[in-house]
């Protein structure tokens, strides 16, 4: 692919994305991005051909930008509890940033490329990859009990997604309804982080 086909694209995406994050998917229009874009529709369908393609590239997009964002906030972790409440406090700030899409998250037509479940499950096996070496680190330190880590790890995220449930029922959830989540969530890893730490952990 050209490079400047691949600039294209990703202005495209950028544009997209504002759309989508603002106005939802739905009542967002082709034309509307190219217009963002001071291009043709036609000049849009060049590099995407239809909106759908373009909806793949968005969710691509932020599970790329999640996945680095969180590598690099856990990167500056001082304990595993600290990495802990950062995995939230990531969550919760792409939450915010996209919540027009969190809400819209059991629409067929974000998910039309996968599953729901797929989508879940790709982003708990890349919180996964980041999560295990910081509890690695933590077993050797002696901050945490020796455990299994991968278990340990996935049983965590069980925990912390089960908590989305309770907001499922409403047709279109709430800020407030993500908020309650989110304190749970950090209510509930201090607890889980409390069962696992060191007798002899010094914090």
């Amino acid at each position: 692919m050209k490079a400047e086909t691949l600039v294209k694209q990703v202005h495209i995406v950028e544009a997209a994305l504002r759309r989508f994050s603002h106005f939802g998917i739905h009542k967002t229009a082709l034309a509307e991005i190219a217009e963002d874009l001071s291009i043709s529709k036609q000049a849009l369908s060049y590099y995407f051909p239809d909106k759908q393609s373009i909806i793949v590239a968005v969710e691509q997009k932020i599970l790329d930008d999640y996945k680095n964002e969180l590598a690099t906030a856990l990167a500056g972790a001082a304990s595993v509890k600290h990495a802990l409440l950062i995995l939230i406090k990531t969550k919760k700030s792409f939450f915010e940033k996209y919540f027009m899409l969190a809400s819209e998250a059991h629409n067929a037509e974000f998910f039309a490329n996968r599953s729901e479940g797929d989508w879940k499950r790709t982003v708990k096996e890349e919180e996964i990859k980041l999560l295990r070496p910081i509890l690695e680190k933590g077993v050797i330190s002696g901050e945490i009990m020796p455990l299994d880590i991968a278990k340990t790890s996935e049983l965590l995220l069980d925990t912390l997604y089960a908590f989305r449930r309770c907001i499922k029922d409403k047709a279109i959830p709430d800020a407030s309804s993500f908020y309650e989540v989110f304190a749970r969530q950090i209510e509930v890893t201090e607890l889980f982080y409390n069962g696992l730490k060191s007798p002899t952990w010094k914090s």
